[in-house]
């Protein structure tokens, strides 16, 4: 997986560096690059932040996504390509919300791409950000 390409991929889906705090298209507080902000984070992160900042917290939630990815992925036969994928939805919804892709990870796991790229689009996820998933249904088909 290429560390430079995957980083480029998500920061252009989240959007730019947003460097004060707005509400996601769900109401979630966020900044930066699509950093979801907790409760413990509410009295630095309610206020403007650097682009340095911005960008360190980038780097942090890459990283969590990446472990995250590969704890979902674990003894799965699968491509560098869809571990990506299964990055960018780690990225976006967070490790306890992508464990409750069951079905998806079972077409992962069974090598079934085609009923993981069904399972994809029969989530709340995709009718949110529909375009989005689109894009990565599309780099989960060059896996066939």
């Amino acid at each position: 997986m290429d560390l430079e390409t995957l980083q480029a991929d998500i920061m252009r889906e989240e959007g730019h560096l947003v460097l004060e705090p707005y509400q996601d298209h769900l109401g979630y507080w966020t900044i930066g690059c699509g950093h979801l902000i907790r409760d413990d984070e509410k009295d630095e992160l309610m206020n403007p932040i650097t682009e340095e900042r911005a960008k360190e917290l980038f780097s942090k939630d890459l990283e969590v996504s990446i472990k995250d990815a590969e704890t979902f992925c674990e003894g799965m036969d699968i491509d560098d390509n869809i571990k990506e994928c299964v990055t960018h939805m780690s990225f976006q919804l967070g490790l306890p919300k992508l464990n409750q892709f069951k079905k998806f990870k079972k077409a992962l796991q069974d090598n079934d791409i085609e009923t993981a790229i069904a399972e994809m689009k029969d989530s709340r996820a995709y009718n949110q950000t529909t375009n989005r998933w689109d894009r990565l249904i599309e780099k989960m088909r060059k896996s066939l």
